[in-house]
């Protein structure tokens, strides 16, 4: 039987052991961080950007959790992600650059920022 993409994907979420995907969007989260304080400030959004960044820098490990539901939800972790029914568990095999390049393509969501596409 087929699973929804997203019972796959929220049990991403729940994947919080040493080296699991949670901790590694944590360690990606933070790294965005760096780069968007790091960007200049004629970056669309750039001052609510770095807000966000700021808070992420402030406590990672909750803002990968109030990020991990949009995080999982990121083509490039869908595409890389195989569920386990028996056991109700996902992996991810993303490489970390695409996944850090996909919490970047995410970043003004994760900030809640309403900018236009």
């Amino acid at each position: 039987m087929a699973v929804e993409t997203s019972t796959k994907q929220m049990a991403l979420t729940r994947d919080i052991n040493p080296g699991g995907f949670m901790e590694r969007a944590q360690a990606m989260l933070a790294q965005v961080s760096g780069q968007v304080l790091s960007e200049p400030g004629s970056t669309p959004y750039h001052p609510l950007r770095a807000q966000y960044a700021q808070a992420v820098v402030r406590n990672p490990g909750m803002a990968t959790q109030q990020g991990g539901p949009q995080i999982v939800m990121g083509i490039n972790v869908i595409n890389t992600t195989v569920y386990d029914e028996a056991n109700k568990t996902s992996t991810c095999s993303i490489l970390d650059l695409d996944l850090q390049s996909q919490i970047m393509s995410l970043w003004d969501a994760l900030a809640g920022i309403d900018s236009p596409s």
